[in-house]
């Protein structure tokens, strides 16, 4: 059965409580009592700190909840009832539902309405409450791996999706780019009777194009005529090519 949000919030506000105490806490601890022949029973949330001290809570955020079938675990030196807070603004008589050494905490602040008293655990039930919270604690681990792990194969998953999606995506481009440079090599010769020297042309149309960039690649005055840079060809009407050469003496457009 689904968590509701409300346990789930009195629970996250418990791991931190522990987290804060420097306590051991796991939620949902399954207890053994193979040596009563009792089965198992869980507590909602358990807690150990550094001297084997164990504080057990029972969440319960409605008055269904609390009036449940479902066992209540008070097997901690310190034990408490934890409920929401529309629970404890209701006529309850909580003795009739929890022994008087429990403590009673409100809400997702955890606000204390009822100290706890300390109760007396047999060294058994203490070796048997650390190894419960040791295998629960454990298999508690195991899940957030498990979780992570499959988080981590998502991820990569979706990463290497990306990177098929961008090397096809180049390898398109780079056909493209082939067919176009076979296409120009083979209608250039068949035009100009030789093959195209690709690499000398590159050059060529960088070095013009810083020209174009210091202004050298545009009219130039001399005297009341614009000379072509290029043919040296004089005029006084300026135009986007050279009328006697053809080469393009436009400005080069800054982007």
């Amino acid at each position: 059965m689904a968590k509701t949000k409300e346990t789930l919030q009195l629970e996250d506000a418990l791991r931190q409580r522990s987290r804060k105490k420097r306590e051991y806490g796991c939620e949902e601890v399954t207890i053994g009592f193979t040596y009563e022949n009792k089965g198992n029973e869980i507590v909602d949330f358990m807690s150990m700190d550094a001297h084997e001290v164990f504080r057990c809570y029972e969440i319960k955020i409605s008055l269904s909840d609390l009036k449940s079938n479902n066992a209540l675990s008070w097997y901690g030196d310190y034990n408490y009832l934890v409920i929401s807070e529309d629970l404890w603004m209701r006529d309850i008589d909580f003795d009739n539902y929890i022994p008087p050494y429990a403590g009673i905490l409100v809400s997702h602040d955890l606000q204390t309405m009822r100290n706890a008293k300390k109760k007396a655990v047999s060294d058994t039930d203490r070796k048997m409450l650390k190894d419960s919270l040791l295998r629960s604690l454990y298999w508690r681990m195991v899940q957030y791996q498990d979780a992570g792990s499959d988080e981590i194969l998502k991820q990569l998953q979706k990463d290497q999706d990306a990177l098929k999606n961008e090397y096809e995506q180049y390898r398109r481009q780079v056909d493209r780019t082939m067919f176009t440079e076979e296409d120009y090599v083979r209608y250039y010769g068949m035009n100009h009777q030789c093959s195209p020297d690709l690499e000398r042309m590159a050059k060529g149309e960088r070095e013009q194009y810083f020209l174009r960039k210091e202004g050298k690649m545009a009219w130039q005055k001399e005297d009341d005529h614009l000379c072509c840079p290029v043919c040296g060809y004089r005029t006084k009407l300026k135009s986007a090519f050279c009328p006697a050469c053809g080469v393009d003496l436009r400005q080069l457009i800054r982007k």
